[in-house]
């Protein structure tokens, strides 16, 4: 369940996402919540279809929505991203590029707003990688081509999951910022161990 306790012991719901993620696993999935995961997309189009979608013009509602869309990812295990947000709220994902580039509603709150968003997104993407046991070359990947990650150091062979080993060559490269490029650089993430390190000293201001 969705609800939280409050003092006098009643379960309520703090947010229309965690009523509709609740009626999801019990219209769609039978009551079973471990298959929320599996279907997390097709629970973001039904959320999508009975929330009331805030004017875009109301950043503020967007992005306490934001807010409660992070929840329920962290919640069923997925990493936040604006594509999936973007079927939320049903608005296209360029338009959060043309916001964050300040080439439309230049004068509000909306350019900051949504690199606050890219931010936590990247920032789940860190930690996932930071807490895995394996490599997993499709996040990597995903780190370099969404968030501007690369590694500045080549990297050692790494297990992944099905126990292949994958040598550096076969790695995407992740990395600190480059003033000139904006390109986002990792620690050195070179170990004796074969395992990917704690990358929570990444910076992303």
């Amino acid at each position: 369940m969705n609800t939280e306790t409050v003092n006098n012991g009643i379960e309520v719901y703090t947010h229309r996402l965690f009523t509709l993620a609740d009626e999801y696993i019990q219209e769609r999935l039978k009551g079973k919540e471990e298959d929320v995961q599996k279907n997390f997309r097709d629970l973001i189009f039904f959320m999508a279809d009975r929330i009331e979608k805030p004017d875009n013009s109301e950043i503020e509602l967007l992005d306490g929505l934001f807010e409660a869309y992070t929840r329920v990812c962290a919640r069923y295990g997925k990493l936040p991203t604006l594509e999936c947000f973007s079927w939320l709220v049903k608005i296209d994902r360029n338009t959060f590029t043309d916001w964050q580039k300040k080439e439309y509603r230049s004068s509000t709150a909306h350019s900051s707003t949504v690199k606050k968003w890219l931010n936590i997104c990247r920032g789940f993407t860190v930690d996932e990688l930071s807490n895995s046991k394996f490599a997993n070359p499709n996040l990597i990947f995903i780190a370099k081509a969404a968030y501007g990650m690369r590694e500045t150091a080549p990297l050692p062979a790494l297990e992944t999951e099905n126990k292949r080993v994958l040598t550096a060559s076969e790695l995407p490269k992740l990395g600190n910022k480059s003033k000139q490029n904006d390109i986002t650089e990792l620690p050195n993430l070179s170990t004796s161990s074969g395992q990917l390190p704690d990358l929570n000293t990444f910076n992303t201001d």
